[in-house]
């Protein structure tokens, strides 16, 4: 099993995105939801006592990141050793990593409960997606936190599930995807997760770098270097790892609005940067955030296909 190799992985990649788009999963009947329940579950066990010392959570939270992922990924790798076509493996596995399109339904579902001044609805489906605590916020509120949860998720989730597949197939794109559930689901902005969550988050963090440094570079290619590079350079970073604070800049830039600011998670509040440009957000931003992604999605597609034509001259 060596489709990292291989120069029709792009190929692969663009065909299994088409059918993840066209014919995608109901949140309910997706394996990711199960995976989900499966990690919040797993925390009860092993996590049931937030009080105890910061060396005991984080270990229990080192311990808990092999427990969550390795059974799911051992009975794929198991698979692998009997299919006489590995390469339909790597596709399913790529399609499973992936559910875009049910996300994007969501956050636009959102975007028109707040065009109808439907504010409570709005952020009853927004605590869906987001850890902090919604209750207090305003529309602006809601729309800059769901562009900020546009970006970072596709980046995140979608791109580095991409990434991951280019390189290691589909074992390393599910695997990928596993790390940053549990990240999400064992998340140490909520006061409960602060050490137990350490192990999942640094690992999430560091895999899905590349994702985050790529969909950073394109933001800037399309949306203008100079004005990106004087965004992040006026702005001091607060409690934000480095490339999610490039990227919510090159963001803000693209889609042409504040990002950032203090945000509640639990009964905690966190500082983060504040990073302005032109005006507040509004439920059109969370569409504008949509596209902007959407962008980036196909100028990656775009590289990745034209690397494989290179390589197919170069056979």
């Amino acid at each position: 099993m060596l489709p990292q190799g291989l120069w029709y992985a792009p190929l692969m990649l663009l065909a299994v995105v088409l059918a993840a788009n066209w014919f995608s999963l109901p949140a309910a009947y997706h394996p990711l939801t199960l995976f989900r329940y499966y990690a919040r579950q797993l925390a009860k066990k092993v996590h049931p006592d937030p009080g105890r010392p910061a060396q005991q959570q984080f270990t229990s939270g080192s311990l808990a990141v092999v427990v969550g992922a390795a059974p799911p990924l051992l009975l794929c790798y198991s698979l692998y050793q009997f299919s006489e076509l590995p390469q339909l493996l790597d596709a399913l596995l790529l399609y499973l990593s992936l559910d875009w399109q049910q996300q994007r339904k969501h956050m636009l579902g959102i975007s028109d409960n707040l065009k109808r001044g439907q504010l409570t609805l709005a952020k009853e489906q927004a605590t869906k997606l987001l850890l902090r605590d919604t209750s207090s916020l305003t529309a602006m509120g809601v729309s800059k936190a769901i562009v900020e949860s546009t970006v970072l998720r596709n980046t995140r989730l979608i791109l580095g599930v991409w990434c991951w597949f280019l390189v290691g197939g589909g074992i390393a794109a599910l695997a990928y995807r596993l790390l940053q559930e549990l990240a999400q689901q064992w998340n140490t902005k909520l006061p409960l997760n602060r050490h137990f969550g350490r192990p999942a988050a640094w690992l999430a963090t560091v895999t899905a770098a590349p994702a985050v440094l790529i969909s950073s570079v394109i933001l800037a290619l399309q949306h203008g270097i100079s004005r990106c590079y004087r965004q992040i350079r006026q702005i001091p970073r607060l409690n934000l790892n480095y490339l999610s604070f490039l990227l919510l800049c090159c963001a803000s830039v693209a889609v042409r609005c504040n990002l950032g600011g203090p945000a509640y998670y639990g009964n905690r509040k966190l500082l983060r940067s504040r990073i302005p440009y032109q005006r507040d957000p509004a439920w059109q931003d969370i569409g504008n955030g949509v596209r902007v992604v959407h962008f980036v999605q196909l100028y990656f597609m775009l590289l990745a296909l034209s690397a494989t034509l290179v390589q197919f001259a170069l056979l």
